[in-house]
């Protein structure tokens, strides 16, 4: 009996290691199940918000000039259905903050163009920035500059290796926004504001003072640094595909695009003498006293003078008219005659779309700041010769502008904004269109609550759109309340 019974409690031991690694197993292939589900809604995820950043970019390549469809439009990129996989139907919503309310979404993409050129911007566009010093932006010039003699309040190499944790500069363009944070004296406050999550949206952790992360002024509003109105990715390409004739070359054709007689003999008389363009704006009201007797039909040459530059319309406004009828006829003229350009608000939108002027040997070219048609008020403000005042007009009355007239920014004149000396300064420092765009992109799938975020830069300077950035920002969080309502 003592056998039999020492033989069953050998068998209850066994069987209850055996009910042991069984549930171990059981919770083991469980466990792997689980995470194989949830990798799988990972990559679901990741996938519905990689079909939004497709569709953003479907929209740009078939309208790249017209803002209409891609800046704000839910009906393409509001809670669209991506399809149902694993229990859950997968959603992408495309957002960026609202131009208006810190507390609303844009369904829509955001051109680059619309914001400052960190690489591109000198120090008195830099210093306009939110929370420039000095010391910052020359130290930011040094960063992104290719020599090693540092500005009065700068920092060159020298300075990054005699640190604890040294590290290379750049001594180039910058490659992102981020890498602000490598240039000395820059902090997350500076870069990010006060928008912890990078979702360009007023959370309540953001208008609380220093009571949550991050600390803040509590007045609701979104403070988003220099991530809000500065990019390294704006520029223009050498060639947009629209043909111009250079004021500063042969002048080959310049007969045959339209301009009045009057305007192209000023052009002829003006380079004849020995003069170059900065930019086609100068034609604006523009007269020159000569210092060549002309016969009337100077051709293209390109002979030397010392005569004054073309300047604002004379103040004796019957000689500037009897210049005009002189030169219109296309009469002789004696030397020291005062000529005038006879463009005006009819002639500006032909000179801008149809002229163009390169920059003399070792001279660089006039870069445009900003896209004058998608900048904000507050970064139109940042461009010499405009304030807030003149921004904010400016963006009152584009949003009355069809998109041919978008095209030109002649319509800062032709439309009275400002005034011909004005415009010459601004003209060249604006732009009409971009070629760079900013996606932003949740995929979610409802009812699991998975989600993905996704951000990416796209390129079509080149003519078919390239991703030339992409980060994945599912770790900051979810941006918005998910929603399948449309």
């Amino acid at each position: 009996m003592r056998q039999r019974g020492t033989v069953l409690l050998a068998v209850l031991v066994v069987t209850a290691m055996a009910a042991m690694v069984a549930a171990g197993l059981l919770f083991r292939m469980h466990a792997e199940v689980k995470a194989s589900s949830v990798a799988g809604r990972g990559e679901q995820a990741y996938a519905a918000a990689m079909s939004g950043i497709e569709r953003a970019i479907a929209a740009l390549r078939a309208h790249p000039d017209d803002s209409e469809f891609w800046f704000d439009d839910p009906d393409i990129f509001y809670a669209q259905l991506v399809g149902e996989v694993g229990g859950d139907r997968w959603y992408f919503t495309v957002w960026a903050p609202s131009p208006i309310d810190p507390l609303l979404v844009r369904h829509g993409v955001t051109d680059e163009s619309s914001k400052i050129n960190l690489n591109e911007a000198d120090e008195q566009t830099l210093l306009a920035l939110p929370g420039m010093t000095v010391e910052l932006a020359e130290a930011l010039i040094d960063y992104r500059d290719a020599d090693d003699e540092p500005m009065a309040q700068g920092a060159e190499q020298d300075a990054y290796s005699q640190l604890d944790h040294p590290y290379l500069i750049r001594n180039g363009p910058l490659a992102t926004v981020d890498e602000l944070l490598l240039v000395r004296g820059f902090d997350g406050t500076i870069v990010y504001g006060e928008d912890a999550n990078l979702n360009g949206l007023l959370d309540p952790n953001e208008d609380d003072g220093e009571e949550t992360f991050p600390a803040d002024a509590g007045d609701g509003r979104l403070s988003t640094g220099l991530r809000g109105v500065a990019t390294t990715y704006a520029r223009m390409p050498a060639d947009d595909g629209q043909e111009r004739i250079d004021l500063n070359g042969d002048l080959q054709g310049i007969d045959g695009i339209g301009l009045p007689d009057q305007a192209v003999q000023f052009i002829r008389q003006y380079r004849a003498e020995g003069h170059t363009f900065r930019h086609p704006s100068e034609l604006l009201e523009a007269t020159y006293e000569t210092t060549q007797a002309s016969s009337g039909d100077t051709g293209g040459g390109s002979g030397r003078g010392s005569g004054r530059r073309a300047r604002e319309a004379d103040p004796d406004e019957d000689a500037a008219e009897d210049a005009a009828e002189s030169a219109a006829e296309g009469g002789a003229q004696p030397a020291g005659t005062t000529i005038a350009s006879g463009v005006g608000a009819d002639e500006l939108p032909l000179v801008m779309e149809r002229l163009t002027a390169s920059p003399p040997s070792g001279q660089q070219a006039v870069a445009p700041v900003v896209n004058v048609n998608t900048a904000s008020a507050a970064v139109l403000a940042l461009v010499p010769g405009l304030n807030e005042g003149l921004a904010g007009q400016i963006v009152d009355a584009r949003a009355s502008l069809g998109l041919d007239e978008r095209s030109n920014v002649a319509w800062l004149y032709t439309r009275n904004l400002v005034e011909a000396e004005a415009f010459k300064q601004i003209a060249p420092l604006l732009a009409t269109r971009g070629y760079q765009f900013h996606i932003q992109c949740v995929g979610y799938g409802l009812p699991s609550g998975r989600y993905c975020v996704i951000e990416a830069i796209v390129d079509l300077a080149g003519g078919e759109p390239q991703i030339v950035y992409l980060r994945n920002l599912t770790r900051l969080g979810m941006p918005f309340v998910l929603s399948e309502e449309r």
